[in-house]
């Protein structure tokens, strides 16, 4: 072999490595979040919550979570998206750590919005890492970055229900992903890509942000997460108390949403070398706009069900596609395109939970579901900015 050879091989090792990092942080930010969010009922529970205070501790989660996007904005900037990805995984790690821990309210809603600030500026500096590995390989890996993502948040809850009835209880989930977090801390620092945005060295270079596209792809990721948000927080609630289903098939819209989530992201890189993301983006949204209408004008479980199933293929490709496409707007300002359009997501993550609400009581839950499909269908007029 000869040395040139050697060193192609190197090089392919090193990406491979990296590449596997990457779906690792991805599945890490996944199955922590689901934990916590599943930990929710037990922490309700110790410190005998109101739905009110709990709905606060949860927007506070949403605005330090935005925080943390623009505070993986100035790391990326000054040290690399690595560094921004260790420091993230330290915040959720010790947020979580002492959510588990915890003795009293006050440290425990300070430990949310610790580990709201890691979450943001994971989701902010892993979109960094992934796009910069597109760019290496040529080709679209995002989906199934992305599918990690929902594969170990099914993990995740499947592991607080493992647990919760043991002895420990809800702590020794937290407790996993504390571990998880930290071990993949450590896998970060030493595989991810330590690539600052080339325009840093050249101040006086450095390109104006495109903004009116950064607010397209805002508004897209910030609709996508509303729908997200929306079926996430009220289809259970939808199928329980309007449907009247058991308290046994009322999770199964949500587990069909995602089910619907995870399928569409495991085939997304495949369907990009055949079809454009574009022609994508178009079907993958009269699909899911078609489920979100089904699920608000059927009064069948089982069509309602699959109509939650439908929904979940636009928000499985819609989210990958974008955040794709932010990130090749401009590669000197790459990383900062990503972390504001990333700040869209917590925005969309509280109008999905507050609007169906503020809605459901005077016009009950239909209209907003037929509402989230206009919204998608929105997303049409800006679809060729996939490109």
């Amino acid at each position: 072999m000869d040395q040139n050879s050697i060193i192609q091989h190197s090089d392919n090792f090193t990406l491979s490595k990296t590449q596997k990092v990457i779906a690792l942080g991805f599945a890490t930010q996944g199955l922590g979040y689901a934990t916590v969010m599943t930990a929710l009922p037990t922490i309700k529970s110790r410190f005998m919550l109101s739905d009110d205070l709990l709905s606060l501790i949860i927007l506070g989660v949403c605005i330090a979570a935005a925080l943390g996007s623009i505070l993986a904005d100035r790391i990326a900037v000054k040290l690399g998206s690595r560094v921004a990805i260790v420091t993230g995984f330290i915040f959720e790690a010790v947020g979580i750590a002492i959510v588990a821990f915890s003795p009293n309210m006050l440290l425990m809603i300070a430990s949310f919005i610790v580990y709201g600030l890691g979450l943001g500026c994971l989701d902010a500096a892993l979109n960094m890492q992934a796009v910069m590995m597109e760019q290496r390989l040529g080709k679209s890996v995002f989906g199934g970055f992305f599918a990690c993502y929902t594969a170990a948040a099914f993990l995740g809850a499947l592991i607080m229900s493992a647990t919760v009835s043991t002895t420990l209880g809800a702590t020794a989930a937290l407790c996993i992903a504390v571990v998880i977090a930290l071990i993949s801390s450590q896998l970060s620092r030493h595989w991810l890509f330590n690539q600052k945005q080339s325009a840093e060295s050249h101040p006086q270079e450095k390109p104006a942000i495109p903004y009116q596209q950064l607010l397209i792809f805002g508004l897209m990721i910030l609709i996508v997460f509303t729908v997200d948000s929306a079926i996430s927080t009220w289809s259970s609630i939808y199928l329980k108390d309007v449907l009247a289903s058991s308290a046994t098939i009322a999770p199964l819209g949500y587990a069909a949403y995602q089910i619907g989530i995870l399928l569409t992201r495991l085939s997304l890189d495949y369907v990009l070398q055949f079809k454009t993301a574009t022609w994508i983006a178009l079907v993958t949204i009269l699909i899911g706009a078609f489920g979100c209408a089904l699920s608000g004008i059927s009064h069948s479980l089982i069509t309602v069900i699959i109509g939650f199933a439908l929904a979940g293929v636009a928000v499985g490709a819609l989210v990958p596609l974008t955040f794709s496409a932010a990130g090749r707007l401009d590669e000197n300002r790459r990383d900062e395109i990503i972390a504001r359009v990333n700040i869209f997501n917590y925005g969309g993550a509280v109008a999905g939970a507050v609007i169906v609400g503020l809605l459901a009581t005077p016009f009950g839950y239909a209209p907003s579901f037929i509402g989230l499909a206009f919204a998608l269908l929105g997303i049409l007029y800006f679809r060729k900015r996939l490109i």
